[in-house]
């Protein structure tokens, strides 16, 4: 999935605060990858903390937090159905943690973490 163009330009409109735009460019990979599998989970939980940034942003604090706690979950359990920190070239660890310190200061006053690709 790393390689996949529509993957990466997810990461690449997310990153540049297109937070509804990201959704979208993972959403049609979400929709082909077979349920309850670690793609599946990895790429609804990107939508939803992408979702979450969108609707920080906007200054809508509980569905923030109520998004944020569902992608966030999600991307835990891809990463517990791996093991280790990364997939798909994301160090999960990371950014759950970073992101989660963004839901819980004032919102509308940090910008969410950002996606980095690593190396393999």
């Amino acid at each position: 999935m790393r390689a996949h163009p529509d993957y990466r330009w997810g990461v690449d409109l997310y990153n540049h605060r297109c937070y509804w735009e990201a959704h979208e460019s993972w959403e049609s990979l979400w929709r082909q990858a077979t349920q309850d599998t670690a793609a599946h989970m990895f790429l609804q939980g990107l939508i939803q903390c992408a979702a979450a940034a969108l609707k920080a942003h906007m200054g809508q604090a509980a569905a923030c937090r109520a998004l944020a706690d569902r992608g966030l979950a999600k991307l835990h359990g891809a990463l517990d159905s791996v093991g280790g920190d990364r997939y798909a070239g994301l160090d999960l660890r990371a950014f759950t943690a970073d992101f989660r310190g963004f839901v819980e200061l004032a919102l509308g006053s940090s910008e969410p973490p950002q996606l980095h690709l690593v190396a393999r």
